[in-house]
């Protein structure tokens, strides 16, 4: 791994690198183990492969249903789930969505060997839409941000009703394609795009999942596609979260490790604690951190998840809402921020040692 390679396969050097602050916490993040080696990375694939193939002989369950969005996240999760035995029945659902996501999503499935299905469900969502414009005549037409939103989580969970549908016809579950950015960022639906099993949310989404994407066969094309959302909310996820992905993974790392040093820190005091200093882009991406964290750390309600390899992360943005934003009824444990292994190399947290943490 090397910090050029960072900046490419995350996209941030088409978008002119990184900015004075960003650059060097990502230097010092990397060389605290943060951002994870090709070694390291190799065995997270590894564990995660043998941690599927495990649930699916216990639980006596082999089929894993998810939708295609044409993204790398769900390419990435349907690799996995096929190379830990899993029989994976893929389904494009495009919803008014652009015909080349379609496509790669057809593509993928095609060149990881997926069962694939294919089901327009654009009359569903117009539908859905009209219906809910008997009891609000602006929604149909709306362009404000909360109108698209809602226009969009119908989307996600018009989709997620077909694959629950589709699980059950075929005795499966349905994957979680979500990542540890998303999650962070609460970039996702309630009760729309999250399944029953998630295999990819401890990776991010800058680095580690492009490049699994790459390792596992996922085509090209896919794992160097601009993110988009498929719901027609915005202009791509980066829009959405004001800030390139890059961005805000260091920055989520960056609050942790601040949070850790001194626990104490808030949420106006952390620009002083992470010395941005004169840097203004440096403060706008904290502020909108902030925020979107502020605003949506009631989403982060887990879903079943593994005894994942970088589980110490789910701690970690545990600790940021425990220490920033959330009641203090809901107090929870201490988070980590590297992670161990154990003496096969593969890593490890306190979790998968027995403990009780989160």
């Amino acid at each position: 791994m090397s910090y050029s390679e960072i900046l490419a396969l995350s996209r941030q050097a088409a978008a002119g690198g990184l900015g004075p602050w960003f650059d060097d916490r990502l230097k010092a993040q990397i060389d605290a183990g943060l951002f994870l080696g090709e070694d390291q990375l190799g065995k997270v694939r590894d564990r995660i492969i043998r941690q599927l193939a495990d649930y699916r002989d216990q639980a006596g369950v082999g089929t894993a249903v998810l939708g295609m969005s044409g993204g790398v996240d769900s390419a990435v999760t349907a690799a996995l789930f096929k190379q830990a035995g899993w029989r994976v029945v893929g389904f494009t659902l495009p919803i008014r969505q652009d015909p080349v996501e379609t496509e790669r999503g057809v593509e993928a499935c095609e060149a990881l060997g997926l069962e694939h299905f294919h089901l327009d469900l654009s009359p569903e969502y117009e539908a859905m839409v009209a219906a809910l414009g008997r009891v609000d005549e602006a929604l149909p037409q709306a362009d404000t941000n909360p109108a698209r939103t809602r226009r969009g989580n119908l989307r996600a969970r018009l989709r997620m009703i077909a694959l629950y549908d589709q699980a059950h016809r075929f005795g499966g579950i349905v994957a979680s394609t979500d990542n540890f950015s998303e999650l962070c960022a609460g970039f996702w639906t309630l009760h729309g795009d999250v399944g029953d099993l998630a295999p990819v949310q401890g990776l991010i989404k800058s680095w580690e999942i492009p490049w699994l994407a790459r390792e596992v066969g996922v085509p090209e094309k896919t794992w160097r596609a601009k993110p988009t959302d498929g719901l027609g909310i915005g202009g791509g996820d980066e829009a959405q979260i004001g800030a390139t992905y890059l961005e805000w993974d260091i920055t989520i790392f960056a609050i942790a490790e601040a949070l850790r040093e001194n626990p104490q820190l808030t949420a106006t005091s952390l620009a002083d604690a992470l010395e941005l200093g004169g840097d203004d882009h440096a403060r706008r991406i904290l502020d909108t951190v902030l925020a979107r964290l502020r605003m949506t750390w009631h989403k982060r309600v887990n879903p079943i998840r593994f005894d994942h390899p970088l589980a110490h992360r789910f701690a970690l943005i545990d600790r940021t809402d425990e220490s920033l934003f959330r009641p203090a009824v809901l107090r929870q444990q201490d988070a980590t921020l590297a992670p161990s292994t154990d003496r096969g190399g593969a890593l490890l947290t306190p979790e998968a040692n027995g403990s009780n943490a989160l």
